[in-house]
C-alpha cells in the first residue's frame, strides 16, 4: 500500500510541471487571439524623456504659459492749457509755484493707472526766459512734479504750442520732463531721439506711444531749417507709417497715437480727422486719443479689417476736451478721463480691449483770500451734494454731467 502511494506521488511530481506548462501555453495563445498585440498599452518607463511621456505631469513652471493673460489700465486726459490765471493762482509768497491744489481732487482717479497720459499744451520755461499764457504758453517747471504726484507718467508734447518757447522751449521742456521722471513723446532734441519710439512695458505688455500735431501756429519760422524736421512731429502720413513700423519691429503689442487735430470749439470731428483716423487704423494703430478742439468730441469702439485681412478691435476718442484751462464757456470748461483696459493673451500673443469707461471732469474756478483758485473736480461726486459749491456752480457741474453723458451716448459707462 505504501509503495502505491509513493508511485502516485512520484507521477504527480514528474508530470505536474508539464501539465502546468501546457495550460499556461494554451492560456497565452487564447489571450493573444482575444487581445492582439496592437491593442496592448505599454506603460511608459519613468526614465523616458518627459516630452515623450504620455502621462507626464507638467511642472508649475510649465503651466505658467498655458492660457495666461495679463492686463493694463490706460488713462488719458485732454489739454493742459496753462493760461496765466492758473499760473498766477499757483504763485506762493516766496516766489515759487505750487500747482498741486489744482489736481488734488482728481488724483484718486488717476493713480491706479499703468499708463496715464496728458497733452502738455505749454512749454516749460524759466525766470530768465519768462512765463506767459495765450498766445505763447510758457509755464514754470513746478507744474511737472504736480503732474507726477497726481499720477501722470507719460506726457505728449506735439501740439500747436510746442514751439511757443522757440528752440530753447523745446529743449528745456524735454530736459525738465527727464529731470522729473516723466516719459515724453512728440518733440525731440535730435534726429536720433525723434526716430526712437517710446515703448512702455507694464505687466508683460509693451505699448508704443506716438504723438503728432497738425501745426505750430507759424512758430516754425523761428526754428533753424535743419532742426525743424526732428524738433516736432507733424501729421505726415509717410512719417507716421515709418513710426508705426518701427514700433512693430521693436516688439510693441499695442500702438497708441495721441494726435492734435480738429476745429476748435466744434463738438464733432471734421472730415480730416475721420480720414486720418481711418488711415491710422489701417496701419495697425489700436488706440487714438485726440486733442485740440478744447471741447469733447465723440468716442467709439469698433472692429476694423487690416491690410492683411485680419480683424481687430480699436478705440478712438476724437477729442478729450480740456482737462485744465481758464476757459469758462459751456463745453470748454470740462473734459473726461478715459479709462481703457487692455488684455494680452500670452498663449496666442493677442491683444484685446477690455472694459472702457470715462470720468467726466470740470474745472472749478473759485474766489480765495489771495484772489482766485482752480480745482479739477470729478463731476460724479457732486451730483447729489454741493460739496461746498454755491448754487450756481452746483447747477453748472450737474449740467456738465448731462452734457458729457448725452454727447458720448449709451455705449460707454460713466464713472460717478
Amino acid at each position: 500500500m505504501k509503495k502505491s502511494y509513493r508511485l502516485l506521488f512520484l507521477c504527480i511530481f514528474l508530470f505536474l510541471p508539464l501539465l502546468l506548462t501546457s495550460c499556461l501555453s494554451n492560456f497565452l495563445e487564447f489571450r493573444d487571439r482575444l487581445f492582439p498585440e496592437d491593442n496592448i498599452i505599454e506603460m511608459p518607463d519613468p526614465s523616458d524623456d518627459p516630452a515623450d511621456n504620455p502621462i507626464h505631469t507638467p511642472k508649475p513652471s510649465e503651466l505658467e504659459n498655458v492660457k495666461k493673460t495679463t492686463s493694463i489700465k490706460i488713462k488719458a486726459v485732454g489739454d493742459l492749457l496753462m493760461h496765466m490765471p492758473l499760473v498766477n493762482a499757483s504763485l506762493k509768497s516766496d516766489g515759487t509755484y505750487d500747482f498741486t491744489p489744482i489736481f488734488n481732487d482728481i488724483k484718486p482717479y488717476l493713480q491706479d493707472g499703468d499708463l496715464v497720459l496728458a497733452n502738455l499744451e505749454t512749454t516749460i520755461s524759466d525766470p530768465q526766459h519768462g512765463y506767459g499764457g495765450y498766445p505763447r504758453f510758457r509755464t514754470p517747471e513746478e507744474l511737472l512734479p504736480a503732474l507726477k504726484e497726481s499720477g501722470f507718467n507719460i506726457i505728449t508734447t506735439a501740439n500747436n504750442h510746442t514751439l511757443d518757447g522757440k528752440e530753447f522751449g523745446v529743449g528745456h521742456t524735454l530736459d525738465k520732463l527727464d529731470e522729473y521722471g516723466l516719459l515724453h513723446t512728440g518733440s525731440a532734441r535730435s534726429q536720433e531721439e525723434r526716430d526712437s519710439v517710446l515703448l512702455v512695458e507694464k505687466n508683460e505688455i509693451t505699448s508704443a506711444v506716438l504723438a503728432y500735431t497738425y501745426g505750430t501756429n507759424g512758430m516754425e519760422v523761428t526754428i533753424p531749417g535743419d532742426k525743424l524736421p526732428y524738433m516736432v512731429n507733424y501729421i505726415d502720413r509717410d512719417l507716421i507709417r515709418q513710426d508705426v513700423e518701427r514700433a512693430k519691429e521693436a516688439g510693441a503689442d499695442l500702438i497708441i497715437v495721441c494726435i492734435h487735430w480738429g476745429d476748435e470749439y466744434v463738438r464733432t470731428p471734421n472730415p480730416f480727422q475721420e480720414e486720418t483716423a481711418e488711415y491710422l487704423l489701417s496701419l495697425g494703430v489700436d488706440i487714438i486719443f485726440g486733442s485740440h478742439p478744447h471741447v469733447l468730441q465723440p468716442m467709439e469702439r469698433r472692429k476694423v479689417v487690416l491690410e492683411d485681412g485680419t480683424e481687430k478691435e480699436v478705440f478712438i476718442i476724437y477729442s478729450l476736451g480740456n482737462f485744465v484751462s481758464n476757459q469758462r464757456d459751456p463745453y470748454r470748461d470740462s473734459g473726461v478721463i478715459v479709462n481703457v483696459e487692455v488684455i494680452k493673451d500670452h498663449a496666442g500673443s493677442t491683444i484685446s480691449l477690455g472694459e472702457i469707461t470715462y470720468t467726466p471732469t470740470w474745472v472749478y474756478k473759485y474766489s480765495s483770500s489771495g484772489g482766485v483758485g482752480f480745482r479739477i473736480l470729478p463731476v460724479g461726486e457732486y451730483l447729489e451734494e454741493a460739496g461746498g459749491l454755491n448754487s450756481e456752480d452746483w447747477r453748472r457741474i450737474r449740467d456738465v454731467w448731462t452734457e458729457t453723458t448725452t454727447h458720448l451716448g449709451d455705449s460707454f459707462k460713466p464713472i460717478p
